[in-house]
């Protein structure tokens, strides 16, 4: 066999082996010419002939556009990553992007993989695969994930709402049948019994509210550790048992200023605060806030020794009604909460526990800068 024919019989094998690709290919060189296609790449034109695609501009035959595509990588990116600067030895670079495109009444999804190489023929091989069957089964089990994360929170709500509603109703019918044969005082005890757990209820629905429609009403420079101090004197207020034998460090400063909605921040300490004191239990404990500033941002860390997180409760921690109370008193709202008001304030909420202590560490913007995306 001459050397022709032993050229011949591997272009023909090497055609053949991408003619039987399940993805359409292209090979497209410097002047967005189409030098070489498969099967499946014709098809994907919507000619029948090789002859009426080869050599012609790649953006019209592929993507039915006049013009090159926005997201070619053959002007920008080739120059780039085959610079007469670049030393590695690799002949090749691969971009990936996915698009939507309009066929017939519907639009699909294509990811698109450029394959950019060294040659003086081809600059580019293209490959693209229809993956809008993959994507709607990725939707449709988003779709299922969602439904299975409202009805877990619908059985938290219904659940969480359950208690102090079974206890009013408990109490009034204790006082439907006594009342005759009570004094003022157990009336009263009983009513106060009843306004507890009607507060219970009211600050659930508020929990959820929060939760549901996010956002801030209006944003001033306000003072950290004002704010800060303000939501230790309300913890320590409204838990007296419990933050007894708290010692607070808190850092006297007025250098952290930042553009913030003081009634949200406050609850985030707030419900920070009070799940520390609820992890004492009673006990002796300190909960310390560090304050720093870097770059355009504040850096705040807080901090306990009540025992710490388990790595399965850490791992959940900021799931709705996934409650990490060892007393019993969380609703798993709290840390949701905490970390929507972070977010919508473009700052970053990260925890860590461990060796029995817990840190919660929070970035916001300063304001000097466009806040985090």
């Amino acid at each position: 066999m001459s050397l022709h024919d032993t050229l011949e019989q591997r272009l023909a094998e090497t055609e053949a082996i991408l003619d039987a690709q399940p993805i359409a290919s292209f090979g497209i060189d410097q002047f967005f010419r189409i030098m070489r296609l498969n099967h499946r790449a014709l098809r994907y034109t919507g000619h029948d002939s090789y002859k009426s695609v080869i050599q012609q501009s790649c953006h019209r035959m592929i993507q039915n556009r006049g013009d090159i595509c926005p997201f070619c990588p053959l002007e920008n990116e080739w120059k780039k990553v085959f610079s007469e600067n670049d030393e590695t030895d690799r002949p090749y670079r691969i971009i990936e992007k996915i698009i939507q495109k309009r066929v017939g009444k519907g639009e699909k999804s294509f990811k698109i993989t450029f394959i950019l190489i060294r040659t003086n023929s081809i600059r580019i091989v293209e490959m693209i695969e229809d993956i809008t069957e993959e994507r709607e089964r990725q939707e449709e089990m988003l779709r299922i994930e969602n439904l299975a994360t409202m009805g877990t929170m619908i059985s938290g709500i219904a659940h969480e709402l359950n208690n102090p509603l079974t206890g009013i109703s408990l109490t009034l019918q204790n006082l439907q049948a006594n009342i005759s044969t009570m004094d003022s005082s157990e009336v009263i005890k009983r009513l106060q019994f009843i306004y507890k757990d009607l507060s219970k209820a009211s600050r659930i629905v508020q929990d959820i509210l929060s939760l549901a429609r996010p956002g801030i009403k209006e944003k001033h420079q306000i003072n950290l550790v004002r704010i800060i101090e303000k939501a230790r004197d309300n913890t320590a207020r409204l838990y007296p048992v419990l933050s007894r034998k708290i010692r607070w460090e808190i850092p006297a400063s007025d250098d952290f200023i930042l553009p913030a909605d003081p009634d949200k921040l406050e609850r985030l300490f707030f419900n920070l605060f009070r799940n520390a004191i609820q992890a004492y239990d009673y006990k002796e404990g300190v909960i310390s806030v560090h304050l720093k500033h870097f770059r355009n941002s504040i850096y705040i860390t807080i901090a306990d020794d009540a025992g710490g997180i388990p790595p399965e409760i850490l791992q959940r921690i900021f799931v709705p009604f996934h409650s990490g109370s060892r007393t019993g008193r969380g609703t798993g709202l709290g840390l949701p909460i905490c970390l929507n008001i972070v977010r919508e304030h473009g700052g970053r909420l990260k925890i860590r526990s461990s060796r029995g202590r817990t840190f919660f560490f929070i970035s916001m913007p300063s304001g000097k800068q466009e806040r985090w995306a």
